[in-house]
């Protein structure tokens, strides 16, 4: 028995090559921290040995979150449970027709197909149902005889029910009957109905969502259920919370209804705890560039706060959830690079992944890397193992490289290696542009902070390409995206599709929906073990010009009197995104929004600094530019808080390597996070 129970808050997240953990002893706030390979297909194991390799004892634990890409996974493989969907009379198509236009494929992509529905069409069934879109029911389905269809069900194996009528986001009765019908003959198989996962107007991106959830469903929760078995043999007792895509924690019942809202159950994290870095470092805005062995997330965080997203788009379906406005592009520690039919130099979005990874890892892989191109620009050790006690082979990496040069004519392999990391830059680049400039934010007005196991390594090539005057890089970088998970607050989106004309709607009317959204979402916190001074309620709606078909997001003030500082709200934002708003046009809301949190504690973090003995431990030739300059190499645990230095430089520590440009001017902060300035860029 401990002598200290409940002292460990544990973070872990599980990226494609690595499975991260971070513990927090909220006793003494020191960190503990691990790293060990992911296993694709078995995710749970990754988790059981990384809580292993961390060497605490299950009994001590008081929380445990957990990010994971089982739901991604299982869509990208087309993995999911065999799916049928209930809906309206002539509406079974609907999910093979969308939009009619292509939401994946470029236009001119002669050899495009069109992506195959999650549900084959003769399990797309129709019923005899109607709602007006003013929420009259004009056809009931309390009378229809359901068992044919359930049998129906059964004969073709189906593990999964999607429902989804049509107009149900003004009056869901019809769903809500129809799935208390199916649940009633059909036994444990999950259904789901659209107006449960998302109450909005719009059936396409309505169904679409619903099939999503319902097709992860039977995976997500074999997934929970194989997990909390596991950590109970292990005699972790705590409360088990998943990562959701909206960046807070889920129950696992909460994770199990709503396996849509686990997409980004990993890159979220990150987002997380950036935030709570900025707060450290006196920095507001910031622009989050999270590199691993796999690819690189990016996520913009204006005033301390990530932008969301509702309407998203995972592979070829549409996803209309909360989460987190996160680009992911293929680039990636692990990314490979080679040689397009053109003749012309490429860099993933292949990846050598877990196993066998990058050639330098030793384990049998061949192809050339972008980790390897690291190590033989002199940016890795050879000498020293890394995180998990790996130890790189140059003469593997750079046979890779040289039968790359081959299928290029031959030539200088350092060059080639210089070459692959500046197409991985262009490219990370790009996607940090995606997430600022095309967002109406300019990225030299932000700062840029990079983490992952490969961030720290590229994140100061991005900031000198774009033109970023400041990069951030925390203490644990590999380690970044667990601490948001162990920091995160549970959190509950619901919508309401609700509103009209600004000049026709009385904000008294408010009073009702607000009340109601808000009564529902205390009930289920209070549930979870938070009472009402843990709570915290916010409400925004959806707003747009009168002829407009898209919207934008305005907080609101469910008791205001008039309408006057929601219009103002929504003039600002739309001059922010688009240059300019129109004061001659009427505004109307469409949905109202409330995001409830389960706030729980947040620890100070302390990081110690080293005691500035023997800071540099080498002295390496590494390529910067076009040509080899004397590098030297620092250990970040024997930096003290005030450590300065001007690049190059490389500094090393569990879980990440940052290599630092000549010029950049490098400060460690009393939060442990250090502060790079761009030569490049007058401030």
């Amino acid at each position: 028995m401990s002598d200290n129970p409940q002292r460990y808050l544990v973070g872990i997240d599980v990226g494609g090559t690595f499975t991260d953990i971070l513990c927090l002893d909220i006793q003494n706030q020191s960190l503990l921290s691990a790293k060990t390979p992911s296993l694709p297909g078995k995710q749970w194991e990754g988790v059981l040995n990384a809580l292993s390799e961390l060497g605490i004892s299950a009994g001590d634990i008081r929380a445990f979150v957990h990010g994971t890409t089982i739901a991604t996974n299982a869509l990208l493989e087309r993995k999911g449970a065999k799916t049928a969907m209930v809906t309206t009379e002539g509406f079974r198509d609907t999910l093979e027709i969308g939009r009619t236009r292509r939401l994946i494929g470029g236009l001119f992509d002669i050899k495009f197909v069109r992506p195959k529905p999650l549900v084959d069409r003769p399990l797309r069934i129709e019923v005899p149902e109607r709602t007006a879109a003013n929420g009259e029911i004009l056809n009931e389905i309390a009378g229809y005889d359901f068992e044919p269809l359930a049998e129906l069900l059964k004969d073709e194996e189906v593990e999964a029910v999607a429902i989804g009528f049509v107009n149900s986001y003004a009056n869901n009765k019809t769903e809500r009957d129809a799935s208390a019908a199916l649940g009633r003959l059909l036994d444990d198989v999950p259904i789901c109905f659209s107006t449960d996962v998302v109450a909005e107007q719009g059936e396409f991106h309505r169904f679409s969502t619903c099939v999503l959830n319902a097709y992860l469903t039977p995976v997500v929760i074999k997934y929970l259920e194989t997990l909390s078995e596991e950590l109970n043999d292990k005699g972790v007792k705590a409360p088990v919370n998943i990562m959701g895509s909206n960046g807070g924690a889920m129950t696992l019942p909460q994770a199990a209804k709503f396996a849509a809202g686990t997409f980004l159950s990993g890159p979220v994290g990150g987002a997380g705890g950036a935030v709570r870095i900025c707060e450290m470092a006196n920095v507001d805005d910031c622009i989050t560039f999270d590199m691993g062995g796999t690819s690189t997330d990016v996520a913009l965080i204006y005033q301390r706060t990530p932008r969301i997203s509702h309407d998203n788009q995972i592979d070829a379906y549409p996803l209309q959830v909360p989460q987190l406005d996160i680009h992911t592009i293929g680039a990636g520690g692990g990314s490979i690079a080679w040689v397009q039919d053109d003749g012309t130099l490429e860099v993933g979005p292949q990846s050598a992944g877990a196993l066998p990874g990058p050639a330098c890892y030793g384990r049998g892989g061949e192809e050339p890397t972008i980790s390897d191109a690291n190590l033989i620009l002199g940016r890795l050790p050879t000498e020293r193992t890394l995180s998990g006690g790996l130890r790189l082979d140059k003469a593997a990496s750079e046979a890779a490289f040289i039968s790359l040069s081959k299928k290029l004519g031959d030539g200088d392999i350092v060059q080639l290696a210089d070459g692959v990391l500046r197409i991985a830059v262009a490219k990370m680049a790009g996607a940090v542009r995606e997430v600022s400039v095309h967002r109406g934010f300019d990225p030299r007005d932000f700062a840029l902070l990079g983490f992952g196991g490969a961030g720290p390594m590229h994140v100061f090539l991005v900031a000198e390409e774009l033109a970023v005057p400041q990069v951030i890089v925390p203490r644990y970088p590999g380690h970044l995206s667990a601490l948001g998970q162990l920091l995160a607050d549970q959190r509950l989106d619901a919508v309401r599709a609700w509103g009209g004309k600004l000049s026709a709607v009385d904000p008294a009317e408010l009073r009702g929906p607000t009340s109601e959204m808000k009564t529902v979402a205390s009930k289920t916190l209070l549930d979870a073990g938070f009472e009402s001074e843990r709570q915290k309620h916010t409400f925004t709606v959806d707003m747009r010009y009168v002829g407009q078909s898209f919207t934008l997001s305005v907080s609101l003030d469910e008791n205001a009197s008039s309408w006057d500082s929601v219009r103002d709200a929504f003039a600002r934002r739309h001059t922010e995104t688009f240059g300019h708003a129109d004061a001659n046009n009427d505004a109307e809301i469409v949905n109202i929004w409330l995001v409830s949190l389960g706030v729980v504690d947040k620890p100070t973090l302390a990081f110690n600094g080293g005691d500035g003995v023997d800071v540099i431990v080498e002295e390496r030739k590494v390529w910067f530019g076009d040509d080899w300059t004397d590098c030297p190499i620092y250990n970040r645990d024997r930096m003290e808080t005030g450590f300065s230095f001007v690049g190059p430089g490389i500094i090393e520590e569990a879980g990440g390597t940052s290599i630092v440009p000549p010029g950049w001017r490098v400060t460690v902060l009393e939060a442990g996070s250090l502060d790079c300035a761009n030569p490049l860029v007058d401030v």
